[in-house]
């Protein structure tokens, strides 16, 4: 980092700290596993102060930067913590199972030693998923004792990637700082991330935690110190335990990187990331990893039991869109991609409809904000941003034509986000690949890096421009999300002045039955049926019945 000036150094240790806190609880907590010892209240600030001091003691801070990004690392924990409370998690996976595993992680269950019975709700989606976002936030619930709590680490990722970014770019000595602001907030504010902020989905983790290791190679390619080389390894620990697909793409990244210094010949930079990798990929799948990785191989014959091995659950049929069943991968790719952003699924009654790239109506701006948006789920004017970007790419090309030299790299990358996106069979829905935000966002690098200043400098703000514009569509289910806690809030005010217990049927909402524990709103379990009286709680498919 020598060289650098202060505010670059305060952001990569803030980052850093911020994102090995999430990387330590994971192994705090993996670890006492083994020995018996459950999630508890103590392991988030122990897994703060090791990151803390671990990474001041590789990289050899300043005193005065390391105060620094102590005190706003804490900052934004605290921050992220306040906020997440403010907000319900009212999405219907997140109500299902996520927080139901969060719940069980934080009152006992050990997935080492014992996997859930079947009358847990969606047990086998708990027992069998990757835990690598539920521990963290387990670890927050039981230090706050309030569920909502554990969306934190959503937000404490995302500033980390943030700080992270914009700590690389500003290194870059041909971007402004200004223009280093907004294509680090371009990149890690995308819409599969900011839509699933207040919630207890794992994908938006997963498009930021690639961003992180991308942000981790360009640091090793300048300089494969000790910091940036753990760096990597808690980036690998925690993106291998996110879900199935983030082992694949960390193991496919990190293998093209290491053809990439060979090809090279950074022999030296080579081995000592060779070695990083293995050894923190080893505890990432042996140690945090071992439920469910470890435990579905040798129980189940595949490490991603259910959805592959034997007895395997189809969870695709029920979500494909009306019209893809039967059509090749390519199709429905292209067919999300240029069609109008709506969640459309088997049984909703709804339809993919094509459109012109630059237009938008209704649909596309209430689809735009839906948590898990199967079709154009980047945006109503993604398509825009996409053939445009393309036009930009050939206008570099032969306006600027850059040599082979110059090209080379940005050609592997792109080859590698390619590959990534094509083994994933059901690549038309944005959180199952949010890698392709990075495409055009990557030929408007290439073009500040490798044309003149001001060549092509509208078109370039002119796709600067709609990014903006399809990313503040997201707000709006911001602004979605606090009405229905409000309403949800008043709710609860309601059940809770009854005094009485309350007659539920969570349905697939379990953990409903949280927030009236934490409440103290007493309940009754009960079948409900057709009783006209019944009542729905906002967001959820529990229903409840007045006394």
């Amino acid at each position: 980092m020598s060289g650098q000036t202060d505010p670059i150094k305060t952001l990569f240790f803030t980052g850093a700290i911020l994102l090995g806190t999430i990387a330590a609880v994971l192994l705090v907590i993996s670890v006492g596993f083994f020995v018996n010892v459950p999630v508890g209240p103590w392991q988030f600030p122990f897994a703060f102060l090791l990151s803390s001091a671990t990474f001041f003691y590789f990289g050899k801070a300043s005193r005065n930067i390391a105060i620094k990004a102590v005190l706003i690392s804490i900052s934004i924990i605290i921050a992220s913590i306040l906020c997440s409370l403010y907000f319900y998690d009212v999405s219907y996976d997140g109500q299902s199972y996520h927080m139901e595993g969060i719940y069980q992680l934080k009152n006992g269950w050990n997935p080492v030693k014992a996997l859930l019975p079947d009358s847990v709700n969606m047990a086998i989606y708990i027992n069998h998923y990757a835990k690598g976002v539920e521990l963290p936030q387990s670890a927050i619930y039981s230090m706050i004792n309030k569920i909502e709590a554990g969306k934190a680490t959503n937000l404490i990722i995302l500033a980390a990637t943030f700080c992270l970014t914009l700590s690389c770019l500003l290194s870059f000595d041909k971007l402004p700082t200004r223009k280093s602001i907004l294509i680090g907030f371009i990149a890690c504010f995308n819409p599969v991330t900011v839509n699933q902020l207040i919630s207890t989905y794992v994908d938006g983790q997963l498009s930021l935690i690639l961003i992180c290791f991308l942000v981790t190679i360009l640091l090793i390619t300048r300089n494969a110190n000790p910091t940036n080389l753990m760096l990597l390894s808690v980036v690998i620990i925690i993106a291998g335990n996110i879900k199935f697909t983030s082992l694949v793409y960390i193991v496919l990244f990190s293998a093209a990187f290491l053809l990439w210094l060979l090809i090279n010949k950074r022999i030296d930079v080579l081995k000592s990331t060779l070695y990083t990798a293995l050894a923190s990929g080893l505890i990432s799948v042996a140690v945090v990893g071992y439920n469910p990785y470890l435990v579905n191989t040798t129980e189940f014959g595949h490490p991603f039991y259910p959805l592959m091995g034997k007895k395997t659950v189809d969870i695709m049929t029920h979500n494909l869109p009306n019209g893809f069943e039967g059509r090749n991968m390519f199709d429905k790719f292209f067919t999300s991609l240029f069609a109008r952003t709506d969640n459309v699924m088997v049984g909703n009654g709804k339809e993919v409809t094509m459109k012109l790239p630059f237009s938008i109506n209704k649909t596309d701006v209430v689809g735009a904000y839906q948590i898990d948006t199967r079709i154009a789920g980047f945006g109503p004017l993604f398509s825009a941003i996409f053939i445009l970007s393309h036009l930009l790419l050939l206008m570099l090309l032969i306006g600027q034509r850059p040599g082979w030299h110059s090209l080379k790299n940005w050609i592997y990358f792109l080859g590698v986000i390619t590959v990534s996106i094509i083994i994933i069979p059901e690549s038309w829905w944005a959180r199952y690949t949010p890698q392709l935000w990075c495409v055009p966002l990557t030929f408007l690098l290439m073009t500040e890096r490798l044309a003149d200043k001001n060549r092509f400098r509208f078109l370039k703000t002119a796709i600067y421009v709609i990014f903006l514009v399809n990313m503040s569509f997201t707000l709006l289910g911001l602004r979605f999300n606090w009405m229905m806690t409000r309403m949800i809030d008043e709710q609860m005010h309601t059940l809770k002045a009854a005094k009485q217990p309350i007659t539920v049927n969570w349905g697939a909402s379990t953990a409903n039955r949280v927030r009236f524990m934490e409440l103290g709103i007493p309940y009754v379990v009960k079948e409900i049926g057709n009783d006209p009286k019944r009542e729905t709680i906002i967001c959820s498919d529990a229903e409840f019945l007045m006394p």
